[in-house]
């Protein structure tokens, strides 16, 4: 739960053009999903190392990155997490692209 909100807080700041927090909240998330180490869904978050790759995606097509969210898109291997996060990462690059 703890890595997950860094991840919604990391939405919010993208959405507010806060590079700095959004960036600052992706840093921690990944930091937490280092220690964690798998992908996990505990309490249904999909919260790990992937699921923080597919933040950095997102944020970057919110922040108008959207270079970096085609090229970071491309190279995530999504077959391990739930459909729902497959699907919308997908769209996510898409949306890039």
């Amino acid at each position: 739960m703890y890595g997950a909100l860094f991840l919604a807080g990391a939405m919010a700041a993208a959405r507010a053009e806060d590079r700095a927090t959004a960036h600052t909240f992706l840093q921690k998330a990944d930091e937490t999903a280092q220690r964690l180490g798998v992908d996990a869904n505990h309490v249904w978050t999909a919260f790990g190392p992937t699921n923080v790759a597919i933040h950095c995606v997102t944020t970057a097509g919110e922040l108008g990155d959207i270079q970096i969210a085609a090229d970071l898109g491309a190279r995530i291997d999504t077959s391990g997490l739930p459909v729902e996060r497959r699907v919308r990462h997908s769209l996510e690059v898409a949306r890039a692209l």
